[in-house]
């Protein structure tokens, strides 16, 4: 019996809480875009959307379609357009993008997203 109060003692006390790294996903909308310090207009048609990052590939998820794994995300990025031309994929929502939209800050805010999570990730001691 001692010997498993010992263990459970010693396992709890070697055990670090692992810090949770933020969802995938940015949620931006039309009405919080310039209280998020953008100086260009809301890039999108639709009242809101996310933006997602991954191996610097930036794409927009339009409305609540992020969350959907069989959806491809409309591409932000030149890098996001040519992985998903090289893998014969092409995007699965609409493309809710302005016409002529300047999409340099959801592109930056997706690649901050990116280095955040990049960060995080490096952090932890495996």
């Amino acid at each position: 019996m001692n010997k498993l109060v010992f263990l459970t003692l010693l396992s709890l006390t070697a055990c670090q809480p692992m810090q949770e790294i933020d969802d995938d996903f940015i949620e931006v909308s039309q009405s919080q875009w310039a209280a998020m310090n953008n100086i260009n207009p809301f890039p999108f048609t639709v009242e809101y959307g996310e933006i997602a990052c991954s191996s610097n590939e930036v794409y927009f998820f339009p409305n609540d379609t992020a969350n959907d794994e069989s959806l491809n995300g409309w591409p932000l990025n030149k890098l996001a357009e040519t992985r998903l031309k090289e893998a014969k994929f092409k995007p699965t929502v609409a493309n809710t993008i302005k016409p002529n939209a300047d999409l340099s800050e959801a592109i930056r805010i997706g690649l901050d997203h990116c280095e955040k999570v990049r960060s995080q990730v490096a952090s932890f001691n495996f």
